[in-house]
């Protein structure tokens, strides 16, 4: 193997600082194509058949090939070499976790408790291994190396300092690229947990669909886009009838488990994008919607005091059927341009229940629209 001369070495620092600076430079995207530079760089300097780098997962108990240079004559290794465990190859790992450098000149010279190793360097037609680790903060990363597969080579205190700058400048971009990728990570998360505690700021414990809260704010967009749209808006407000007496008799965790039927009725009735489905409060229930006219909006209300019966949820203390029944008071309006918000807000409530109380005055189970 031919010796390096001053201006092979002279030639591959300053390709080596070259792509350093590249490295610090790069964008997390670009670290791939500029850590594929630097392993061609140094198989070519060393005249090397192949170069590759490995990660170790943060136990140090199993690793993968994560990028490969090899010479025109040869096979690539890196797909055969994923999900490497100590157990495959011991003696390696021991050297790597102790050392953090492998360096065999001629693989004939492992010793017996390498066999593991020994085996696969004879399956890989290797004759000289060179591994130096990537370490940042006393921690092994992984490990930059070379393999001779024509001949034995063997390897110099210059080949090591060399390929030991090398390990340095990737385990810092490895480093780096770990730290982005953790910060990733936790940004994802913070965004996820926000996302839950929005969730929860505006959904209902109990029956898992929109609160108080969120009704009040679907209410003030939807009187908006009404009034922007010129279109028609509607307030539905459902009442679980004899609710009471079905909580005292069949217990409190019935009771829940009626909301909770009641809530996912309304919400698989009501499918449209507009639709809108909230627990009012306590046994109540609201539904706005965007429609046309008080005739579409009564006959979506029809079509939801049919499908609650239609559950046929037992309810011997009710006197108006043998099942859990509702009561619902509607209200449409059209808002004018000029309508102040809050206050179209306050008639669609108020009417819807007033419309709810004329429908409980008329003996439950039954619609009326205002």
């Amino acid at each position: 193997m031919k010796a390096h001369n001053n201006n092979d070495s002279d030639s591959f620092d300053q390709l080596l600082s070259q792509l350093s600076t590249r490295l610090i430079n790069s964008e997390p995207d670009e670290t791939q194509s500029c850590t594929a530079e630097v392993i061609a760089a140094f198989g070519h300097y060393v005249n090397a058949d192949r170069c590759y780098v490995f990660e170790f997962d943060p136990e140090i108990q199993r690793m993968n090939n994560t990028h490969e240079w090899v010479r025109n004559d040869f096979s690539a290794h890196i797909d055969d070499l994923q999900n490497i465990s100590a157990g495959d190859l011991p003696f390696f790992f021991n050297q790597m976790r102790n050392n953090f450098r492998f360096i065999i000149d001629d693989v004939e010279t492992l010793p017996k408790d390498a066999s593991n190793e020994y085996a696969e360097f004879q399956r890989e037609s290797i004759k000289s291994v060179i591994c130096i680790g990537l370490v940042a903060h006393q921690k092994l990363l992984g490990f930059v190396g070379c393999d001779m597969i024509r001949q034995k080579h063997r390897w110099t205190q210059e080949d090591i300092q060399r390929l030991s700058l090398v390990s340095d400048m990737l385990a810092n971009s490895l480093e780096r690229q770990n730290t982005y990728q953790k910060l990733i990570e936790t940004q994802r998360q913070l965004e996820e947990a926000n996302l839950k505690l929005q969730a929860q700021a505006t959904q209902d414990g109990l029956t898992a669909i929109a609160n108080r809260r969120a009704l009040d704010e679907k209410l003030e967009s939807e009187v908006k886009r009404a009034k922007r749209q010129r279109t028609g808006i509607a307030v539905l407000l459902i009442d679980i009838d004899h609710f009471k007496p079905y909580n005292d008799y069949y217990g409190h965790l019935k009771g829940d488990a009626v909301l909770r039927s009641v809530a996912e009725c309304l919400s698989n009735i009501m499918q449209r994008s507009t639709d809108f489905v909230a627990r009012y409060g306590g046994e109540e229930f609201a539904v706005v919607m965007s429609t046309d006219s008080a005739w579409q909006a009564l006959r979506k209300a029809n079509e939801l005091l049919d499908a609650i019966e239609s559950l046929e949820i037992e309810h011997k203390k009710s006197s108006t059927e043998p099942y859990v029944t509702v009561s619902i008071g509607g209200y449409f309006e059209q808002p004018s341009i000029d309508s102040d918000i809050p206050n179209a807000i306050k008639r669609l409530l108020d009417n819807a229940d007033k419309g709810l109380y004329q429908a409980k005055s008329d003996g439950r189970n039954c619609i009326r629209f205002r």
